[in-house]
């Protein structure tokens, strides 16, 4: 049972889809990577206003994973639409024969599904958690009813492979006693790789992310970017991303900083590598995170970067790979070095480090052993 490949069965609560194509890409390339030593099939659930009828059933192979992709037309009653996802969700395990393990990704609201599996199948659950909304803060603003039912699916879960020790802890305030191990998120080094053509005078920065200010603090990098600007510094800001980015424009022409910071929309995942690769850092100073792909994407590409030290950014960050700051002040110090020449660890360290921890072979090993775990 345990060297056989094994057929797993993944709920996600976020996935790509028409509706939303970015939405928990790093649950697929965690998934691609288990479909190397396993089959997987995935099944996501989301609804469509536009949808015609009430479901309709996607179900096609990527990249090695049977993707099976539910759309559901929403109710115009909210409460009833948490039921028709669940239904969605059981459309699409209704056409799977059998598997071995659940693999739920992000608990709420496809753990709902994934109890209800394993008790009709008495099949295992492993969970893997990316969500912030876990955060001991962040969970208290969460409705009651959803809390509950969270609470609950923990107590179930035979297993939990959080992305950080950060947010291990911040689960074990949730439910304690629970059989862990890390995983990271993966890097796709086929597209992620180090390029030598950079020779860039005046340096260059990178901040790409959903542009949410709330979340990623963008506003505190247009502050300190104005800052060094109107001091004299000779630099360019590159921030973009797949969210509203109106008010970074706004900023831009009210401070008359065209010159300094430059905007760009949304990026397919194979254009990323491309922008790491024409700049000289990447910054990231959000308030808080997991373990951003981003941070090790640039550490692929052989980048330093500059991130505020909250979350699990700490945990995957060696020595003289970028800077760790704590507020705006340090963020300005940190980029000013990088202006004024800053030697960090070679590129070729940077790699090997993210080969090292985010290939998509550790990866998959990593979740294998797992699966021989729970299935012995």
């Amino acid at each position: 049972m345990t060297t056989n490949k094994k057929h797993i069965l993944a709920l996600a609560s976020w996935y790509p889809s028409r509706i939303f194509l970015d939405n928990g890409d790093f649950i697929q390339r965690h998934l691609q990577a288990i479909s190397l030593l396993n089959s997987v099939t995935l099944i996501h659930a989301v609804k469509d206003k536009n949808l015609q009828k009430d479901y309709e059933i996607l179900d096609s192979t990527n990249k090695g994973i049977r993707e099976i992709i539910i759309y559901f037309k929403p109710s115009v009653f909210r409460p009833f639409n948490l039921i028709k996802q669940i239904k969605a969700y059981l459309k699409g395990v209704s056409l799977v024969n059998n598997f071995d393990i659940i693999h739920l990704n992000v608990i709420y609201p496809a753990g709902l599904v994934a109890l209800y599996l394993k008790s009709k199948y008495k099949k295992p659950i492993l969970l893997t958690e990316h969500w912030s909304g876990l955060h001991e803060n962040n969970f208290k603003k969460i409705s009651a009813y959803k809390q509950f039912f969270i609470k609950n699916i923990f107590r179930k879960v035979d297993f939990i492979s959080p992305v950080s020790m950060y947010l291990m802890n911040e689960i074990n305030k949730i439910i304690k006693e629970k059989k862990y191990e890390i995983i990271p998120n993966v890097v796709n080094f086929n597209l992620f790789k180090i390029s030598n053509n950079k020779n860039n005078e005046p340096k260059k920065f990178l901040h790409l992310s959903n542009l949410d200010d709330k979340v990623k603090n963008i506003s505190a990098m247009l502050n300190t970017s104005k800052k060094l600007y109107n001091e004299g510094y000779k630099f360019e800001f590159h921030i973009g991303g797949n969210g509203n980015s109106t008010y970074i424009s706004d900023f831009i022409n009210k401070n008359n900083l065209q010159n300094c910071i430059k905007v760009f929309n949304r990026l397919k995942h194979q254009e990323v590598c491309k922008k790491m690769n024409s700049v000289d850092c990447f910054v990231l100073f959000s308030n808080y995170e997991n373990q951003p792909c981003v941070q090790i994407e640039a550490f692929a590409c052989g980048i330093p970067v500059i991130a505020k030290n909250v979350g699990g950014i700490s945990e995957f960050f060696p020595d003289n790979f970028g800077f760790l700051v704590n507020n705006e002040n340090e963020l300005y110090d940190a980029m000013k070095e990088v202006i004024n020449g800053k030697e960090f660890e070679n590129s070729i360290k940077l790699n090997e480090f993210a080969i090292n921890h985010f290939s998509s072979s550790i990866i998959s090993k990593k979740y294998n052993d797992i699966y021989n775990k729970m299935l012995q």
